[in-house]
């Protein structure tokens, strides 16, 4: 019951309820029916015809209407006849009363004694379940001396016929009261699940998720909060990524009047340090950059062919003489993306292989609903201890500051930033003979979704 939302709670526990009071009712009933030793419900109103029928029998035929206007009500019509009513049908569904009532008269075997169910209006035998509810008891029973007694019943007779407590039907209604009003509660509680949608989306795009102010005063108030909570985050956020982007910025101008000053300078190896100290910093400026567009701004809806991108970066690396591989066997494979977006979770991924295994192994396998990027190296692995740790911003296995033994730390922050935002997932295993397996999973474009991707990797 811990999984079930609000709504499926509260339905739970007003049926599951009423469920349980009818039939702790209907237990007692037939337990208290049973207990007075009459066979089933309608066994005294067979004992009022059986009545009936035998007074009618013992009085002068002079005394018979007398009998028949004393027991005559608005619910219980007999009416005496000289001749077989037309409509004499037998039931059924009505063998075991049939068989009392002619216990009760003593009737022989050839007399007439004839029950049945017959509709409230048209008066035809009931052929269907639900017209049981507004049935009228129909009966003819054979008098001494020829005559023959029509019995007309409706309400509370038929009731007891059908074995049904009044108190049944009154839950049953009970029941039908509760689900108008558990409809009226979800009714009620829907605006708190378009909250939540709204936030849980939030939490991802980064974009405000205005919802809709309805419902009772309180709720109300609670998305108002929400609403206004999301606006000033999103005003926190590109706020900050503007003050980030125009640092990195005027970092870059300060970086490229180095280099140049450094271009005037002679050759020497303090010359070397002071230039790659510089190709440092521009190498953290843009990681920091690409953290914060990756952490604050929302990923731009489309799609890339994960399987292009795949090949141009095992292209490139071949290239330039590092060890990589690819396996692919799908010439295409479209994700949820953008190409610059997914790019760099590629390049990160296997910058981190090559720069701690010395080589990457690339390898694409398609899902029905998902397409799931293996790069794996045959470096020494990365302790269960510290594999969330990894992606924390700056966190690094490697102690040192140096980046080419173990960079700033951003590189699976800004692949699990971008693979999370997409609605994928990233994780650390172990590879099979040594070393770590990266696994990334993301959701495949649907048929509605756009399914252009652009060959050409872009620059990030």
């Amino acid at each position: 019951m811990s999984r079930l939302r609000i709504a499926a709670r509260l339905a739970f526990i007003v049926v599951g309820g009423i469920i349980f009071v009818q039939m702790l009712s209907a237990a007692i009933w037939f337990v208290e029916q049973r207990g007075r030793g009459e066979a089933g419900g309608f066994a005294p109103f067979v004992g009022q015809i059986a009545a009936l029928v035998q007074a009618l029998e013992k009085v002068p035929p002079d005394a018979r209407d007398l009998v028949r206007r004393a027991a005559t009500t608005a619910r219980f019509k007999p009416v005496i006849r000289s001749d077989m009513p037309s409509h004499n049908v037998h039931g059924r569904l009505m063998d075991g009363a049939e068989q009392r009532l002619r216990a009760l008269i003593g009737a022989p075997a050839d007399r007439l004694v004839a029950l049945s169910f017959v509709t409230a209006r048209e008066g035809q035998p009931v052929t269907r379940l639900r017209d049981l509810v507004t049935a009228r008891l129909h009966g003819v029973i054979g008098l001494a001396g020829g005559d023959y007694l029509e019995i007309d019943a409706a309400g509370e007779p038929g009731l007891r016929l059908l074995g049904i407590p009044v108190g049944l039907l009154a839950g049953i209604l009970g029941f039908v009261v509760a689900l108008i009003a558990l409809l009226a509660v979800r009714r009620e509680i829907r605006p708190l699940s378009q909250l939540t949608v709204a936030v849980e989306r939030f939490g991802t795009a980064a974009q405000t998720q205005p919802v809709a102010e309805r419902g009772a005063p309180d709720v109300r108030a609670l998305i108002r909060a929400v609403n206004t909570m999301q606006a000033r985050i999103a005003e926190l956020m590109r706020s900050r990524t503007l003050v980030l982007g125009a640092i990195s910025h005027d970092l870059r101008t300060y970086v490229t009047r180095l280099r140049l000053r450094l271009e005037l300078l002679p050759e020497s190896a303090q010359r070397e340090k002071a230039a790659a100290d510089l190709n440092d910093m521009q190498s953290l400026m843009d990681d920091a950059l690409a953290f914060v567009r990756a952490s604050f701004i929302a990923a731009p809806e489309g799609t890339v062919d994960l399987a292009g991108l795949a090949r141009a970066e095992y292209e490139a690396r071949k290239s330039a003489g590092q060890a990589v591989t690819l396996h692919c066997s799908e010439p295409s494979l479209i994700v949820r993306g953008s190409p610059a977006g997914m790019a760099r979770v590629l390049a990160n991924l296997v910058n981190n292989a090559i720069g701690y295994g010395g080589g990457a192994e690339i390898s694409l396998q398609a899902a029905k609903e998902a397409v799931e990027l293996l790069v794996e190296d045959r470096g020494p692995g990365i302790p269960i201890g510290e594999r969330a740790l990894v992606f924390d911003p700056f966190y690094r296995l490697e102690i040192s500051r140096n980046r080419d033994s173990g960079g700033a730390g951003l590189g699976l922050t800004i692949v699990r930033q971008i693979v999370e935002s997409n609605g994928g997932t990233v994780a650390i295993e172990d590879r099979s003979g040594g070393g770590t397996r990266m696994r990334v999973r993301l959701p495949r474009a649907t048929s509605t979704e756009s399914t252009r991707s652009e060959s050409a990797v872009p620059n990030v």
